[in-house]
């Protein structure tokens, strides 16, 4: 979902809602990005020290027109990701681009488009 028309019957069927069919008592809570947009998202992710966690807790993307919409694209590493402290990393071609959905492990997803949809663009 990237049309803006949708952000508000979005928001309301989804905020203040409980996740009924996973047996939790979490209630879903809608709010507006600090980062708005798929550009400015990207761009602060590329270089962000999240970017030397392990692959499947790092942000992905997803095409959201076209025949190949849903489909995962590789997200594009900077050139000048930040360190943590104590931490260093050296990229590699293989880390520039990332291929394959991870296997979460106990990471949290970190989507742009989940962001997009869910905090509006």
């Amino acid at each position: 979902m990237t049309d803006p028309s949708l952000i508000i019957p979005f928001y309301q069927v989804f905020n203040g809602k409980k996740w009924e069919k996973f047996n939790s008592e979490k209630v879903a809570s809608l709010a507006y990005a600090r980062i708005q947009g798929k550009a400015a998202l990207i761009a602060h992710f590329q270089n962000s020290s999240l970017m030397n966690e392990d692959k499947r807790c790092r942000p992905i993307l997803f095409n959201t027109d076209g025949p190949n919409a849903g489909d995962q694209v590789p997200f594009p590493v900077g050139v000048n990701v930040r360190n943590k402290p104590g931490r260093v990393r050296n990229n590699t071609q293989e880390d520039n681009l990332q291929g394959s959905l991870p296997n979460l492990g106990n990471c949290q997803p970190s989507s742009i488009e989940d962001s997009i949809s869910k905090e509006s663009d």
